[in-house]
């Protein structure tokens, strides 16, 4: 029998180690009896602190593996955020079937404005020896339904190499923290890659509400607002760099031609300072109504036109245009077609050529769309019968 010791005066096999380890006292030949209780105990207390330590192992070993998950996690969210999974596919625009400039209803001022946007784009190489800067930038502003859309695609068609990037930066906004700023940053880096692969097509990026992106915010989504901002500046310089690129803006909120500042909003003046030029498109003028309204009916897909709605010179013709012009009535080119024009075609008998009846008709039947007072419908009524 091997040689023993005592613990708390009871007696236990010399050879035995009792710290992290079991006794085994029934191989050493040792018989448990009432007055050796408390090895009993201390063995069951040693067996329990061994358990314990295994446990400790495993929640040690699942803490780490859960703080590896989380890193991982923490970096495909890093990742996302700088669009490392993301790619950004441009769709371009099919500029076949939209207006040129000479098929639109231009004010002299507007006219001399795209002619300036032409000769810039078309002599950029000599302008910028002497001073220019590389890209264009432009920023058309005035009320909705103006045709601030048309007249940026009507730009783009005249150049016969050219790509039509329409950027709605209010439809890249996204609940999670820093996606927004990597779909505009990344479409617009985007764009610039593309560009530089093709110097000899001109690459417009037509930036609608452009103004949701420049504004300042001061109340609780500053923070965000400026780090969209800040992104915005970071992508829209990358494009200016770009002598092939030209980027047009469109604001429906009116601006201050001689402070470029926009009135009751609070835009990023440096923002603003970006676009050369600004050119307003106002709400169409009486020669603008009729030119628009003539152009309509001349489209050869039309049919059941009387011919008198193709003549601008015709006396009727004259007096809904200029009724239609005064400002109160803010008669968009928006209007006059979807509320006016395409309006008349519906309302018109079927079997019957449409005819200036259908669209006085048509006038008096819109007239709280229009702010046609009752009195200003009677003295129109009279006026064209």
């Amino acid at each position: 029998m091997n040689e023993v010791s005592t613990i708390n005066n009871y007696p236990v096999p010399a050879n035995t180690t009792v710290k992290n380890k079991v006794v085994n006292f029934k191989a050493d030949g040792y018989v448990k009896t009432k007055e050796n209780e408390q090895v009993d105990k201390f063995i069951k207390e040693q067996e329990k602190a061994r358990k314990n330590a295994k446990r400790g192992q495993y929640f040690n070993y699942t803490v780490l593996g859960l703080i590896g998950l989380a890193s991982l996690g923490s970096l495909g969210i890093m990742a996302h955020q700088a669009g490392w999974f993301k790619k950004f596919k441009l769709d371009f625009v099919d500029l076949a079937g939209q207006k040129g400039l000479k098929d639109m209803a231009m004010p002299e001022t507007q006219k001399k404005s795209a002619e300036g946007i032409k000769n810039y784009i078309n002599n950029f190489e000599e302008i910028y020896k002497k001073g220019g800067g590389k890209g264009t930038a432009i920023l058309m502003y005035g009320p909705p339904g103006t045709g601030k859309n048309t007249f940026a695609y009507a730009i783009a068609k005249d150049f016969p190499n050219s790509k039509f990037v329409d950027m709605d930066v209010s439809k890249m906004n996204s609940k999670w923290f820093g996606e927004s700023e990597q779909n505009i940053l990344g479409t617009m880096e985007a764009t610039v890659k593309y560009a530089r692969k093709h110097q000899n097509e001109k690459v417009f990026v037509f930036i609608d509400e452009i103004d949701s992106v420049m504004m300042q915010d001061s109340g609780n989504g500053a923070k965000l607002s400026q780090d969209i901002l800040n992104a915005f500046k970071k992508g829209f310089n990358k494009l200016t760099k770009e002598k092939n690129i030209i980027v047009i803006g469109a604001t429906n909120l009116h601006i201050d031609p001689k402070t470029a500042k926009i009135a009751g909003k609070t835009l990023d003046s440096a923002m603003l300072d970006r676009f050369g030029e600004k050119v307003l498109v106002d709400l169409p003028d009486k020669e603008q109504i009729k030119i628009a309204f003539t152009n309509f009916y001349k489209n050869p897909e039309r049919g059941f036109i009387d011919e008198s709605l193709m003549d601008i010179n015709n006396s009727t013709l004259d007096k809904i245009a200029e009724f239609l012009s005064k400002k109160e009535h803010q008669t968009s080119f928006r209007k006059l077609e979807e509320g006016i024009l395409k309006q008349a075609a519906r309302k018109s008998k079927i079997g019957e050529n449409i005819t200036y009846q259908d669209i006085i008709n048509t006038i008096s039947d819109n007239k709280e769309n229009l702010n046609i007072t009752d009195a200003e419908l009677e003295a129109f009524l009279k006026s064209v019968k």
